[in-house]
């Protein structure tokens, strides 16, 4: 259990209960905090909210959810290297920069392109990120960059001040489909799995050792999340109350298999599956806990795990 470092993901609008939860994360001594990012109804700029993160906690790393950097108005490589130096000096070198490719559904595709965010094809997306890694890598750390893509393109371009951390904050890519993971084992320091229960994360943790040899990497050198969600309950009432909830925001049935990823169950249930996952090779797990923005779960399971 204490090879595995817990930390807590954040989506929320109303600043004053996140700032709340924030600060109670951190003097619980999570190791992780992560606020969302993108154009979404349910979240602020999330490079805004991490500069007041960094502001409000001390021990705790922080970065987004995930930022996306798959076409210049998403986020330019330049721009999110600027940006990431940023939170990297406010939060004292605490900054993770925590990429996705984005989700192969046509309500996604949707949402970004009502924007006028061009929304290309997941092996263009994936092609892009990789432009990005490399040239914010290289910004970081102080070199005259001249880089022409498929995506992005700069000449001569250089960036000060350069970053806390040395040669730059950590890299994590969120992946689960095979191109994906690829990518994450050709330049990640850290990968990211979502809702997948112990086994899965076993399987996928197996493939993505295999993708890491392929191209040259220690397995041990990168670190591996996952995302769930968390229920703390005290009794069996309470728990099917949660998973009715769970099921009726996410239009799920009482059978879909998405319920063996969460962890909702009283103390020991989860923490029982807390020890699987880090069996299953997870080095870091992200809750989303159920009755955010409330800390009582947080709290409780702080508490039973001696923090």
């Amino acid at each position: 259990m204490a090879a595995l470092a817990l930390g807590v993901q954040t989506w929320s609008t109303d600043v004053a209960a996140v700032t709340r939860f924030w600060r109670a994360a951190d003097e619980l001594d999570y190791a992780r905090i992560t606020y969302g990012d993108g154009l979404w109804d349910f979240t602020h700029d999330g490079w805004t909210m991490l500069g007041a993160l960094a502001a409000v906690t001390g021990r705790a790393r922080l970065g987004p959810a995930v930022t996306y950097a798959f076409d210049p108005a998403a986020h330019h490589p330049s721009w999110l290297a600027k940006r990431a130096v940023t939170v990297d000096h406010l939060s004292g070198g605490r900054l993770d920069l925590r990429l996705a490719v984005g989700a192969e559904a046509a309500a996604t595709r949707d949402a970004w392109e009502r924007h006028g965010i061009r929304y290309p094809p997941a092996a263009a997306r994936i092609a892009a990120v990789e432009e990005a890694v490399a040239i914010v890598r290289a910004l970081w750390r102080g070199e005259v960059v001249d880089a022409k893509g498929r995506t992005f393109s700069v000449h001569g371009a250089q960036l000060s001040p350069l970053p806390v951390q040395r040669p730059g904050p950590p890299v994590w890519i969120a992946a689960m489909k095979p191109r994906a993971l690829a990518l994450a084992a050709r330049c990640a320091d850290g990968w990211e799995a979502s809702y997948v229960s112990p086994s899965g994360f076993a399987a996928l943790s197996a493939r993505f050792d295999r993708l890491l040899e392929a191209a040259g990497r220690p397995p041990e050198t990168v670190r591996r999340s996952v995302e769930v969600d968390v229920a703390l309950v005290e009794s069996p009432a309470e728990r099917d109350a949660w998973i009715r909830r769970f099921c009726a925001a996410r239009g799920l049935t009482a059978s879909d298999p998405l319920l063996e990823t969460t962890l909702i169950g009283d103390l020991e249930h989860v923490t029982d599956r807390i020890a699987a996952y880090a069996a299953a090779g997870a080095t870091d797990l992200m809750l989303g806990f159920a009755d955010f923005p409330d800390t009582r779960m947080l709290e409780r399971l702080a508490r039973a795990l001696g923090r």
